[in-house]
C-alpha cells in the first residue's frame, strides 16, 4: 500500500468525507456486510484488514480483534472508537504482516484494491486463518453496466472536488483517481481455490461485490 501518506493526511476528516461523497452507501454496504457475515460466524477472533478508522471492527464487535492498517493516524482514530474493546493494532501491510495468533475470520472491506500485490497479500493473510474459518471481502469490482461506468466517472471526477472542500485536501483526493483499479471479481476469486464460496453477490448500486469464502480443511 504505497499510498499510506494519503490516508495519513485524510484521517481526521476521513469518516465525514466518506459518508458525504458516498451518500451513505458505503455505510449501508458495511452494515449489510456485517449482517451477512454473522449468518456464518458471530464471534471469535477477527482480523480486519485495511481497518481504517475502525468502523468494520466496530460493526463486527468480536471478542478479540486485530486491526491491520499501515496508517498510524487511522489507527489512532480507530483506537479512540474502540477503546473499550479487546483490540490489538498492527501497523503493517497485508503482504508482510505477522499476526500473533490464528483467527476465525478475516474481513477486508474496500481494502484489497489498496494492496500493493493482491495475490501476495491474500496468500500471506491466509496463513493466519484457521481451517473452517472465513475470509470475507467487499470490493469495488469492474462491470459493464452503465451505472458502474457512471459511478467510476463520479469517483474520479466529482469526489475529489467534494472531498477537497470537506477536508481541504483537493490535491490529495485527486490521487484517488489513480488508486481506483479495474479489479474484476475473477482477480479476487482465483485466490480462493482452497475455499468454499458461501456468499457471492453484487451489491447495489452495482459497483461492488460481496464475497465470503470458507477455508477448507
Amino acid at each position: 500500500m504505497k499510498n499510506v501518506e494519503i490516508y495519513e493526511k485524510l484521517a481526521k476528516k476521513y469518516d465525514t468525507a466518506t459518508k458525504v461523497v458516498s451518500f451513505g452507501i458505503e455505510e449501508f454496504w458495511r452494515k449489510k456486510f456485517a449482517k451477512t457475515i454473522k449468518k456464518y460466524i458471530d464471534n471469535g477472533v477477527l482480523l480486519d484488514v485495511g481497518s481504517a478508522t475502525g468502523d468494520m471492527a466496530k460493526a463486527m464487535d468480536f471478542v478479540k480483534m486485530y486491526l491491520l492498517d499501515p496508517s498510524k493516524e487511522m489507527n489512532k482514530i480507530a483506537n479512540e472508537k474502540l477503546f473499550d474493546k479487546n483490540v490489538h493494532f498492527i501497523e503493517d501491510f497485508a503482504e508482510t504482516a505477522e499476526i500473533p495468533t490464528q483467527v476465525d475470520l478475516i474481513t477486508a472491506f474496500m481494502a484489497v484494491r489498496n494492496f500493493d500485490d493482491m495475490d501476495k497479500g491474500i496468500k500471506n493473510l491466509d496463513k493466519y486463518l484457521k481451517p473452517g474459518g472465513y475470509f470475507a471481502i467487499v470490493e469495488l469490482t469492474k462491470s459493464d453496466s452503465i451505472l458502474f461506468k457512471l459511478s467510476m466517472f463520479y469517483m474520479s471526477k466529482i469526489v475529489p472536488i467534494i472531498g477537497g472542500i470537506i477536508t481541504g485536501e483537493y490535491e490529495t483526493y485527486k490521487k484517488f483517481d489513480k488508486m481506483i483499479k479495474n479489479i474484476e471479481d475473477k482477480d479476487i476469486l482465483k485466490n480462493f481455490e482452497n475455499y468454499e464460496i458461501v456468499e457471492y453477490k453484487r451489491l447495489f448500486p452495482p459497483m461492488a461485490s460481496l464475497i465470503i469464502a470458507r477455508k477448507n480443511g
